[in-house]
């Protein structure tokens, strides 16, 4: 046993492993998992490709229903329209990611005869089909996400609607669309970008259900497999990577604040 933990190096002080440990990873070299008999950046590398994929493509669908209907809401406040589009968010916001998956799973499986391929393609490989297999995970978890982001971007647009700069452009007779979309919008999204930076970690980090739903073998499952089986190297690779993504993507929203408010430069 001694011989073995020599040969390993866990024989030397824990100072020693942890920099030898710190210099690996900075090279890129991640671990070897014995359980699986593999390097751990590959194992790696090839799951987070399928998470990195279904967390971005759900954030950016998000987007694209949150920002809309939330500005729509604002602008006809205390409308039918304005009440419906609560109503609907509100549904939303009280049922999980797995919940709306299972219920898409159900209706087009009975009703339509139609489930998605079962095999997972890269992106860069099979563009179709990886969109095929991740439609269901990525309306899932988008339609959630989008249920929050909508009644804080309703809040945010309402807020700077009543601010005193769309009240000098109003008199200036510029038009209401050219307020909302050059004036209300851009300033409306600076404190909802980071809404999205939260969703974007929180499915990166905690899709594990989503993806026992739909069959897809991501990083969340690795995890939960390397869990069971103690494999240590595999865990620590798998929260490196995960940490490193996340770092990058909060990055990428500061840089955004500075794009959408060129005040925030200085």
């Amino acid at each position: 046993m001694d011989k073995v933990r020599g040969d390993v190096g866990l024989s030397d002080p824990l100072i020693v492993q942890y920099g030898r440990w710190l210099f690996a990873t900075a090279k890129g070299d991640l671990g070897y998992s014995r359980f699986r008999d593999v390097e751990v950046e590959e194992v790696v590398a090839k799951r987070l490709e399928t998470t990195t994929t279904l967390a971005l493509l759900s954030t950016i669908m998000s987007a694209l229903i949150a920002i809309p209907l939330g500005v729509l809401a604002a602008v006809k406040r205390g409308s039918l329209t304005d009440q419906i589009i609560g109503i609907i968010s509100g549904i939303n916001i009280a049922m999980p990611p797995f919940w709306i998956g299972l219920i898409i799973v159900y209706t087009t499986s009975v009703y339509f005869d139609w489930v998605p391929p079962l095999h997972y393609k890269p992106i860069y490989t099979d563009p179709l089909t990886n969109l095929t297999i991740l439609a269901f995970p990525i309306i899932s978890v988008g339609l959630s996400a989008s249920a929050v982001i909508i009644r804080y971007m309703r809040s945010m647009t309402l807020e700077v609607l009543n601010d005193d700069f769309v009240r000098t452009a109003r008199s200036k007779g510029i038009s209401e669309f050219k307020i909302i979309i050059h004036h209300v919008i851009p300033n409306a999204l600076i404190p909802v970008l980071t809404m999205f930076g939260f969703y974007f970690s929180t499915t990166l980090s905690g899709v594990v259900v989503i993806e026992k739903v739909f069959n897809v073998h991501g990083i969340g499952l690795e995890l939960v497999r390397a869990t069971y089986a103690r494999d240590t190297d595999m865990i620590v690779g798998i929260i490196v990577a995960l940490s490193i993504i996340i770092t990058l993507w909060i990055l990428l929203i500061d840089i955004l604040y500075a794009y959408i408010d060129p005040r925030i430069r200085y």
